[in-house]
């Protein structure tokens, strides 16, 4: 579903006789705080936890000899923060002319990586260390000594709703979930208990669905 179209749905389930917007910017008090009210929601849902659909992969080339990296010059689009090691999930590395044998590459802390790879000269050759700077940079240790291939993931930024045809980018099963969100905090302005026990019950039910379904699993 489109911003619009949220919106609008709110609108019908907020169970008042107003007109409904035709558009989310533009209109009336009651409307722009609709519009508000669902983009608010989306933001909110998006930094709740690393959710899966906002995972993302690169296979990014290395320069020979360069040992600091933007998230744009390796590929990222909407890039929000690298992905930390766990015990699911490792950088890789490989050269490509041989691109199944892979190795890894580990985090280090910033300081360590710092004493062994910037501050002392170690010389070009295969990377097997990765760390991320004050400015999310990522670092490289050692430097590459031919233009390898890195295999990295990084959680995206969140997605802002502003235009009528904006979307969610979460799976379409579970678009109505930032409209649910919103129609809470919608009752709650109007006083309307019997809109916000409808709210309540059909996000928790639709939060319940998207966590089994998109949140990542804890880990030990």
């Amino acid at each position: 579903m489109k911003f619009l179209e949220l919106v609008q749905r709110l609108h019908s389930e907020s169970l008042k006789g107003s007109t409904a917007p035709t558009a989310v910017t533009g209109g009336n008090d009651r409307q722009v705080r609709y519009a508000n009210a669902v983009a608010d929601a989306w933001r909110e849902l998006q930094s709740e936890r690393d959710w899966r659909w906002m995972r993302a992969s690169l296979d990014a080339t290395l320069v020979v000899n360069q040992q600091t990296y933007t998230a744009t010059a390796l590929g990222a689009t909407r890039f929000g923060r690298w992905r930390p090691e766990d015990p699911e999930y490792c950088v890789r590395a490989y050269a490509v002319a041989s691109p199944d044998a892979l190795w890894t590459v580990n985090f280090w802390q910033l300081d360590q990586f710092r004493d062994n790879w910037i501050y002392r000269d170690m010389g070009a050759s295969n990377p097997f260390a990765w760390t991320i700077d004050e400015n999310d940079q990522l670092l490289i240790g050692p430097r590459p000594s031919e233009a390898f291939k890195l295999r990295i993931d990084y959680w995206k930024e969140p997605s802002e709703l502003a235009a009528d045809t904006d979307t969610p980018d979460l799976p379409d099963r579970f678009k109505l979930l930032p409209m649910w969100r919103a129609l809470q905090e919608i009752a709650k302005s109007d006083a309307a208990p019997e809109v916000l026990a409808r709210a309540d019950t059909n996000y928790a039910l639709l939060h319940g669905r998207l966590m089994a379904d998109q949140a990542r699993r804890p880990t030990l």
